[in-house]
């Protein structure tokens, strides 16, 4: 297999934490795409990923995932242990709606808030970028985060008592934020301790090291 990725972006930092969890990083080649540079424009990789999109897997038989969603569903099943989606039918679903909640209310209001807002990454945007739309997703994550805060004061992961793929991308999501000059993990304590289980995981086994 083939990862076709690039380096401090958020859904390929989910899919990197994913296969990190999984230990299976040995069993997957790695292909750099800038796209500071444009390089997830040129025809060679739209072959592969029509929308552009990163991060994108490609199988042994030619298939292509894209989604990092889909990317972790394919790897876990390949992979089943260490489960990440949960196990019984009702865990599954509790992840993925925990899961869903981070991503759509937490790490896509950070994503349009950075590139729609910051003096580099809304150069992606072009004359798109709007400042007015990164102003509402300011505030859009200010309110989320404290929530979030207010949730791991009585749980310990996102989803439970466990750690699962919803912790990856609330952490993602934290990390990206930084972008803004916006430190979630320090401005709340609740968040902090649950960072602070975090990095004792594979997933930040390198960068720990």
């Amino acid at each position: 297999m083939k990862l076709h990725t690039t380096d401090r972006a958020p859904n390929p930092d989910r899919v990197k934490f994913f296969i990190r969890e999984k230990d299976i990083e040995d069993r997957i080649s790695r292909v750099e795409v800038s796209i500071m540079e444009g390089h997830h424009h040129r025809p060679e990789f739209r072959a592969l990923s029509p929308f552009g999109e990163l991060p994108a897997l490609e199988l042994d038989d030619g298939t292509v995932l894209t989604e990092s969603r889909a990317i972790c569903s394919y790897l876990e099943s390949e992979y089943p242990k260490p489960n990440l989606m949960g196990e019984t039918g009702k865990e599954r679903a509790l992840v993925e709606m925990w899961d869903r909640r981070m991503e759509f209310r937490f790490l896509v209001p950070i994503a349009m808030w950075v590139r729609h807002g910051h003096p580099a990454v809304s150069q992606l945007e072009g004359e798109d970028a709007t400042p007015q739309w990164s102003a509402v997703n300011e505030k859009r994550v200010h309110n989320m985060a404290a929530w979030l805060s207010q949730h791991l004061s009585s749980h310990r992961y996102i989803a439970g008592d466990r750690f699962t793929i919803a912790d990856i991308t609330a952490y993602v999501g934290c990390g990206f934020a930084r972008l803004m000059k916006y430190d979630i993990i320090k401005e709340f304590a609740p968040v902090a301790e649950w960072a602070e289980r975090l990095s004792k995981r594979p997933m930040l086994a390198e960068a720990v090291a």
